[in-house]
């Protein structure tokens, strides 16, 4: 395959309604669309910049020009032939060489004729997702709860960190609403003290929540010790992991019990191959999840999860809450995700005018 040419547009997308997590809240979701013409093939990729990943659109964009000039004439059989020249082209912009690796896995498995989970060797073509309910009052959360698993998730986040108390009654208060039957999880997204983290846990610890995400900054190592060994609800780290290098510190700390990873935060399929390798060489379940993302760059995760077998949840949700969506092609029933079974990503694009 060579790559002949890339175009790419910045999009922004309306949530259906505002999105609150302990520190921030919006509206919108900014990500960048990307296409790289093979032949008469189309690879698809999109870039989700937050500040987790340490990017904007504008840095996005520039990243997405230097490939634009330097890859088209290039030919290649498999992604990682291009490792060399994405980590100099993209150096500390990840979620912008998550596009560019996802554009290529596409035209790779499209040229195989296999469903991408296929083309790198998974056999499962569905997981069970759960749905993230944002901060809002406890009634307002109880209502989404309910209405979620009605339409069949089987599984809900639930965003806490401002104020323990009331995110433990809130939690509560959602665990009577769907029963025991659902699977509950909590992310603080950093909100915490250790000392309120930990008066959480002990709080909830009897709503069986399956596990306490993030609860501290990245910058509180030793909070985050402290809770794997004081918490009742297993501690999992999310935004502190990006890097492999970051999985042997939180090794070597004790900082956690399993991570979140995500293809924008570690800088597409290969780095979260590299990840979850050491992460289940480290005893480290882990979850695919995602930041604001649509349907394109939710399979190219789900994909991605299907064929590693150290996956064991999914937080593939963010598409449901858009208002309108240029993407699609997934499916959802019996509260799992399922890939679609064409060749590559699967996903029809239509590129907004």
């Amino acid at each position: 395959m060579r790559i002949d040419m890339m175009e790419f547009i910045p999009v922004t997308l309306q949530r259906k309604e505002t999105f609150a997590i302990a520190r921030s809240s919006s509206a919108i979701a900014e990500v960048v669309f990307l296409a790289v013409h093979s032949g008469r093939r189309v690879g698809h990729g999109c870039a989700a910049p937050t500040e987790v990943t340490r990017e904007n659109v504008h840095s996005v964009m520039n990243t997405l020009q230097s490939f634009a000039r330097s890859l088209p004439g290039i030919e290649f059989e498999k992604p990682y032939q291009l490792q060399e020249r994405m980590d100099k082209l993209a150096a500390n912009q990840p979620s912008a060489r998550a596009a560019l690796e996802m554009a290529l896995f596409d035209l790779a498995a499209q040229a195989a004729g296999v469903p991408l989970f296929a083309y790198l060797g998974g056999r499962r073509d569905r997981m069970p997702t759960d749905m993230t309910i944002g901060i809002m009052d406890k009634d307002a959360a109880v209502d989404r709860a309910r209405r979620w698993v009605q339409v069949g998730f089987q599984a809900l986040k639930i965003k806490v960190g401002r104020d323990w108390k009331a995110d433990a009654k809130r939690v509560k208060a959602i665990r009577d609403a769907v029963g025991k039957h659902v699977e509950l999880r909590v992310d603080g997204n950093q909100g915490y003290s250790m000392s309120d983290a930990l008066a959480f846990a002990r709080y909830a610890r009897s709503e069986d929540v399956a596990f306490f995400e993030q609860p501290v900054s990245v910058d509180d190592w030793e909070g985050m010790r402290a809770l794997t060994e004081s918490s009742p609800i297993p501690i999992m780290a999310d935004e502190m992991v990006l890097t492999p290098d970051d999985v042997k510190k939180l090794r070597w700390s004790n900082a956690a019990r399993a991570v979140n990873m995500k293809l924008m935060k570690h800088g597409g399929i290969l780095r979260s191959m590299e990840v979850n390798t050491l992460c289940e060489s480290a005893g480290y379940p882990t979850m695919v999840g995602c930041m604001g993302e649509p349907q394109l760059s939710i399979a190219a995760g789900l994909h991605f999860a299907l064929a590693q077998k150290n996956v064991r949840w999914l937080d593939l949700d963010s598409h449901f809450n858009f208002a309108s969506d240029p993407t699609s092609g997934l499916r959802f029933e019996n509260g799992q995700l399922i890939a679609p079974s064409g060749p590559g990503l699967g996903i029809d694009v239509q590129f907004p005018t």
